[in-house]
């Protein structure tokens, strides 16, 4: 049995400035991008797609520091979540890749781009 979510609701907005404010290169995709074209699709959630280079995790990692993100797991309250003993650096968000995180502005989730070589 999955716990209901127990964190803030999504302030898209909020989320949004302090992504741009760090500097992440980052595009929202799924729900909150439909919402921006128009569509009326309710969504509780950001998904997210990041450039997977390790600065810009690291401006990652300081964004989701100001917004006091913890991971989201899965049976598992916000409160309990939040005690989890987690390192928000960019070394970890490479190692997670693909997560689920609570945050004051709401749940966001992301995607790493894989780093793009030239050929």
């Amino acid at each position: 049995m999955t716990l209901p979510y127990s964190g803030p609701p999504l302030d898209l907005n909020r989320l949004l400035e302090v992504l741009v404010r760090n500097d992440v290169d980052f595009v929202v995709v799924g729900g909150s991008a439909a919402g921006f074209l128009g569509a009326s699709r309710l969504t509780e959630d950001a998904d997210c797609v990041v450039s997977h280079e390790r600065a810009n995790l690291e401006r990652l990692a300081s964004a989701l520091r100001e917004l006091h993100a913890r991971l989201r797991v899965a049976r598992m309250s916000d409160e309990e979540a939040k005690a989890l003993p987690v390192k928000v650096d960019g070394v970890m968000l490479e190692t997670t890749g693909n997560s689920t995180w609570t945050t004051d502005a709401g749940k966001p989730d992301w995607s790493l781009l894989p780093a793009l070589t030239p050929r």
